[in-house]
C-alpha cells in the first residue's frame, strides 16, 4: 500500500460521515462512521502497519466529529438493542 494512503482511507471516511450526518443524521453518521468504518480500520490496523499507525489520528478525528455525550448516548442505544436482542432469545 503506497504510504499515506491508509490516512487519505480515513480523511475521507469521516468527511463523508459529515456530510450523511448532515443529510441523514447523527445516528446514520454514528454506524457508518464507528459501526463500520472505524471497526474495519482497527481489523485491518492489525495486520497491516500502515493503519496501525493512522489509527490514533482517525480515534481522535471521531472524537472531534461527534461529542463525548453524542458517543456515550450512541453507544448505550447499541447497548439497549443487544441486551433487548438478547432478553428476547429467552
Amino acid at each position: 500500500m503506497p504510504q499515506g494512503k491508509a490516512r487519505e482511507v480515513w480523511i475521507e471516511q469521516c468527511e463523508a460521515a459529515q456530510t450523511i450526518r448532515a443529510r441523514f443524521g447523527l445516528e446514520s453518521a454514528f454506524d457508518y462512521l464507528v459501526g463500520e468504518k472505524l471497526l474495519n480500520f482497527a481489523e485491518a490496523a492489525a495486520n497491516h502497519v500502515d493503519f496501525a499507525r493512522e489509527l490514533p489520528g482517525f480515534v481522535s478525528q471521531v472524537r472531534r466529529i461527534f461529542t463525548p455525550e453524542e458517543i456515550e448516548a450512541q453507544l448505550a442505544a447499541i447497548e439497549r438493542v443487544q441486551n433487548d436482542k438478547t432478553t428476547d432469545d429467552f
